[in-house]
């Protein structure tokens, strides 16, 4: 079972909405979004494997069938609630692979700034080597000088506009990351070691909303490709923001979630 937070709502509500956070991040990446969501839905946030407080053995591949499995002990234990997942990055790459092959109903998926993997199997070793070779970063230089590079990813330069304090935020969380774990899932399950799953998200089959900043083009494409293939999906586009759209934008994104969640009722 993996670490989770559970934040019961103010007012009763059989909706719980499950949040996965991206890559060098944990549970209290959503801290900000719960007096937006608490007081109308059920909030589980969850610490994937090499993250936050997790305490996952590392002396098996935290591959994706494995991370599902981690997932469905830990959602049985809310077994009588309607379960909505939520995926931002490397947690959306996880929430697409359970709607797959998860035990647990999804009653919904929310995608964030995410994909369904890398088509080209030349193109999936590469950033395998990727993967590898940041994860020797973690493990030779240490996660100060690795924290120092990630920041200057050109995906993360829309969060230099954040406020100070948000940016310091941002910045602890990072360093409170044990480096050895890190490592351990950027080799296990990085963007290169994910299964390819464009040829089978058309059997998802739950309402699908796909959340995207519009200054980060490449999953702006990415998203028009999800939603084409994905049935019941939509597509919602944020502006003035880029790939971490619940950080840049929390009030715009708390507020289509929960539109979303509660479509169903405002359409009766």
């Amino acid at each position: 079972m993996l670490n989770y937070n559970f934040h019961p709502a103010q007012k009763d509500s059989n909706k719980l909405l499950v949040l996965l956070h991206g890559f060098i991040s944990d549970h209290t990446s959503f801290d900000h979004l719960l007096s937006s969501f608490n007081n109308d839905v059920n909030v589980l946030t969850i610490d994937l494997p090499g993250h936050g407080n997790d305490e996952t053995t590392r002396d098996e591949e935290w591959n994706f069938n494995t991370i599902s499995h981690y997932l469905d002990d830990t959602l049985e234990t809310f077994s009588n609630y309607d379960i909505y997942l939520h995926g931002y990055s490397m947690g959306g790459r996880v929430a697409l692979y359970y709607a797959l092959n998860g035990k647990m109903t999804v009653h919904g998926l929310i995608l964030e700034s995410t994909s369904a993997g890398i088509d080209s199997a030349e193109n999936r070793v590469e950033r395998q080597q990727v993967d590898k070779a940041r994860a020797k970063v973690l493990d030779i230089a240490g996660l100060e000088v690795f924290v120092n590079d990630w920041e200057k990813l050109p995906l993360f330069q829309t969060q230099y506009d954040l406020d100070k304090s948000s940016q310091r935020r941002i910045r602890t969380m990072r360093m409170n990351q044990d480096p050895n774990r890190l490592a351990q899932a950027l080799r296990d399950y990085g963007t290169g070691n994910m299964p390819n799953l464009w040829h089978d998200i058309h059997n998802i089959k739950v309402p699908t909303l796909i959340i995207v900043g519009e200054l980060d083009r490449k999953f702006c494409e990415i998203s028009q490709r999800l939603n084409k293939e994905i049935d019941q999906s939509e597509v919602s586009k944020i502006s003035n923001v880029g790939h971490t759209v619940h950080v840049e934008d929390a009030e715009e994104f708390g507020r289509i979630v929960l539109g979303f969640l509660f479509k169903e009722e405002q359409n009766d």
